[in-house]
């Protein structure tokens, strides 16, 4: 019997597997993928995962210097820090030096192995899979967004979610042998290109780009336009690989703990809202996954108390900055052309833009303390309390915001608690 089995070969499986063989326990990774880390993603993180989650240095694309924001009818918004704040990876060798590392440490993997049933009980977890079933002392759900395990085990599903969608494009400059940007991120807003969310130009390598959106519903139309509106602008040349869709919880689960399972990454919801990313929380979380297991196999406790530590001490971490972003994201979703086009003007006109990323502390990972720099900011405040007279309120009266989350996840909640619920992807 194994100590635990890892579901999923994700960020957060791996990162698990690593923290527990290094640390002396049995373990076993098991995924229904051949080629481990072979997922869709857009492969942007921030400085601050790598410095704590080494990557090596051939992994990296590019920095990630600049992003320009554009919205229908404006001007073109350029964001920079004074020094670059993310980087454009290889994220299927960065996911995969995980799992190299896991293995180094003794962990064993079982690919090409999808599993059909978790099953705890009073002695340990069986995981049933397509080629035999396995048994061990518990059992972390790293599965990835949209799993049934989680609802297997009762632990439900996440109650919102988005539709990413995807291509690698040949870029402009590859024809035409004109040099490109390094490291220039392009972001487009608009109902045309991504309603209530956005969509993307990134470049990785010489001549290749990833070109991709989010969307609540039919994802793939949405990207074929973009596309089409890439080349009609010369940015793109061709597809190089074809479109495919994944999804991305935009909510945690409410419990990602019970007798002997614990829950991580995508499958627990442990992604920012505000940009789908979850390679770092996916990585923090998981760390704290292994910290508590490795602390509760040893004292032979893998009772649900015992394992809640986990949901305490990640939540403390991230809680905030979930909530924050989910709140900030449903507000963005309510905006229309109109009023997203007045909020990059505004961000662009007198360096307000640079007010924004330059006023310290704020980072590519936390959103929070961003989203109530701007809420303050009397350029963008005010334009925030045209579309909405209680965020003018809010900015009043929020001295202490983003440090205090009551404030602001009132502020935000009582302006998106008048919006629709929102709906499932029927693409997805």
């Amino acid at each position: 019997m194994d100590d635990v089995i890892v579901v999923g070969a994700g960020p957060a499986g791996n990162n698990t597997a690593l923290g527990l063989a290094s640390r002396g326990h049995a373990v076993t990774v098991i995924d229904a993928r051949q080629t481990i880390g072979d997922k869709l993603c857009t492969g942007i993180v921030g400085r601050e995962c790598t410095r704590r989650f080494p990557i090596d240095p051939s992994l990296v694309y590019q920095d990630a210097a600049a992003a320009d924001v554009t919205a229908p009818g404006a001007t073109d918004v350029r964001f920079e820090a004074s020094e670059p704040q993310g980087q454009i990876i290889d994220r299927v060798a960065y996911v995969a030096s995980f799992a190299q590392r896991a293995q180094e440490q003794g962990a064993n993997y079982l690919l090409n192995q999808r599993v059909q049933r978790v099953a705890p009980d009073a002695h340990g977890v069986s995981v049933v899979t397509d080629q035999g079933t396995y048994r061990s002392r518990a059992v972390v759900l790293a599965s990835g967004f949209g799993s049934p395990l989680t609802r297997q085990v009762e632990l439900g599903s996440v109650a919102d979610h988005v539709t990413g969608a995807q291509v690698e494009v040949s870029t402009f400059g590859a024809t035409t042998g004109v040099s490109e940007e390094p490291g220039k991120v392009q972001i487009f807003v608009g109902s045309d290109v991504a309603p209530g969310f956005f969509s993307w130009l990134v470049p990785t390598s010489p001549g290749r780009a990833l070109a991709g959106i989010l969307a609540r519903r039919q994802a793939p139309d949405h990207l074929s336009k973009f596309i089409q509106q890439l080349r009609r602008d010369g940015k793109i040349d061709a597809v190089v690989r074809n479109s495919a869709c994944w999804g991305i919880p935009l909510r945690p689960l409410k419990t990602t703990y019970k007798s002997r399972v614990l829950v991580a990454g995508d499958a627990a919801g442990q992604v920012k809202p505000t940009t789908g990313g979850g390679i770092y929380y996916s990585l923090l979380a998981s760390e704290i996954a292994s910290e508590v297991l490795d602390e509760a196999l040893s004292e032979d406790d893998l009772s649900a108390s015992r394992l809640s530590h986990y949901q305490r001490r990640w939540k403390a971490l991230l809680s905030k900055e979930l909530e924050v972003g989910y709140s900030a994201r449903r507000l963005f979703e309510a905006l229309s052309d109109q009023q997203i086009s007045s909020l990059v003007i505004q961000a662009g006109a007198k360096g307000t833009h640079n007010d924004l990323f330059n006023s310290g502390g704020l980072s590519f990972d936390w959103h929070s303390k961003l989203i109530g720099t701007i809420i303050r900011h009397p350029v963008m405040g005010s334009a925030l309390g045209i579309i909405n007279p209680l965020l003018a309120r809010l900015a009043q009266s929020s001295d202490q915001l983003p440090d205090q989350l009551s404030d602001l996840s009132f502020g935000f909640s009582s302006v998106t608690s008048s919006l629709p619920d929102p709906l499932p992807d029927s693409s997805s």
